[in-house]
């Protein structure tokens, strides 16, 4: 069966209806009356023992600077990799509030490498975040975030750099909190992200975490997100709308939308929905690239409840991703024997479809050094796909994609 989106058969649009009317009960949660979206503030959520009050959804640097004011207005008042903004890039409209009226996370990479193959330095890591308060004028930033995280349990006991270096920062007064955006490592022989994230709860001083979550994701995820509420540990959801980007661009997946059914939602508002009805969950930081997008994440974020048509729009979505979009959970990864980082190489996929970045994606695929080339076409993994992709033809079209 053809899983291209751009060519999907009227069968194919039977299957996804039918996947979706199953899938309803997946999310778990009661089909109650939609509640039209207030249109004034963001919810907003205690991000764990941080102690701040954020709003649901978290800005980010990279958004079109004309979204600031209006993030701003609408409550948006966390925001991410903000150590690329200097002092003459930083928002104006950041300029004209209190300093502590919104929240400042600064990303600190790995060095002399990527976050595969570079290394934790205390003195770098240091020096980089001193630097970045400087230039950026901001007196301080409110999170430290460890970006994409130690590669395994043993590697957070052998490597204190990090902690080591936000201690040394804290006791400055230029940073505040400490939090970590934890990817999963078997690829290179490391854990699976939630394993990491448990010994850090018990074992570090890490106040807030970061992670894939999607619908459909495993059940691991959200033990997790339980485990950090039990915990006071803040929570944000990333690589949230898989299929979301693909689905919005496929004309015949939009034709099967209008049915009536779906009217008042879309997936991505549904997505929206879904992930704040999970009171353990902080916030969500969504791609946004233009204020359409924005409007219906907020408005969405807003609303008190999903509807029918809502659980209907995850349920559609769901059914188009079977076999097509990676959720990104790695459990294939764990059976490559040739130890190839396929949902990476999907995650790239994943912002050259879902986000329309291609440079991006085809910068990050070419500093792979095993890309879809590598696949002998085994068939190991395919027994893990919850999504029941063909992994290895999946492989080959990316790679003719972004190679």
């Amino acid at each position: 069966m053809s899983h291209d989106p751009q060519n999907l058969s009227r069968r194919d649009l039977m299957r996804i209806g039918a996947t979706g009317v199953a899938a309803a009960s997946i999310a778990g949660l009661p089909v109650t009356a939609a509640e039209k979206a207030a249109p004034d503030k963001l919810p907003k959520r205690r991000y764990g023992r941080t102690g701040l009050e954020i709003g649901w959804l978290v800005g980010a640097s990279d958004w079109a600077k004309e979204l600031v004011p209006r993030a701003v207005s609408a409550g948006v008042n966390y925001w991410h990799k903000a150590q690329a903004w200097n002092a003459n890039t930083l928002p104006p409209i950041l300029k004209t509030l209190p300093r502590e009226s919104y929240y400042l996370e600064c990303v600190v990479d790995r060095v002399n490498g990527d976050h595969t193959r570079g290394r934790i330095d205390e003195e770098q890591h240091y020096q980089f975040v001193k630097t970045r308060v400087k230039e950026a004028g901001v007196g301080y930033y409110d999170v430290f975030k460890f970006h994409f995280g130690y590669h395994s349990v043993d590697d957070a006991k052998k490597n204190p750099g990090m902690v080591r270096a936000f201690e040394r920062l804290k006791k400055e007064g230029l940073v505040k909190h400490l939090a970590i955006s934890q990817h999963h490592y078997p690829s290179i022989g490391g854990d699976m992200a939630w394993e990491i994230l448990d010994y850090l709860a018990d074992n570090r001083p890490y106040d807030a975490t970061q992670f894939f979550y999607t619908y459909g994701d495993r059940k691991e995820v959200q033990e997790w997100i339980d485990v950090a509420k039990k915990k006071d540990i803040g929570t944000i959801a990333m690589k949230t709308m898989g299929g979301v980007g693909r689905a919005a661009h496929d004309a015949k997946f939009q034709k099967l939308l209008a049915d009536p059914k779906y009217q008042g939602s879309t997936p991505g508002a549904a997505m929206v929905k879904w992930l704040n009805s999970n009171q353990n969950l902080t916030a969500a930081v969504i791609a946004t690239k233009n204020f359409d997008q924005f409007h219906e994440n907020v408005g969405a974020a807003a609303s008190l409840a999903m509807g029918p048509q809502d659980h209907a729009a995850l349920s559609l979505l769901s059914g188009y991703n079977k076999g097509l979009t990676c959720l990104l959970c790695a459990q294939c990864v764990t059976s490559c024997p040739e130890h190839i980082g396929i949902s990476d190489i999907f995650r790239y996929e994943r912002y050259a479809r879902d986000y329309r970045e291609f440079e991006r994606a085809r910068s990050e695929y070419a500093a792979l050094t095993r890309n879809g080339t590598s696949c002998v076409g085994c068939g190991d993994c395919l027994p893990t796909c919850s999504q029941e992709i063909d992994i290895a033809a999946k492989l080959k079209d990316v790679h003719r994609l972004l190679g």
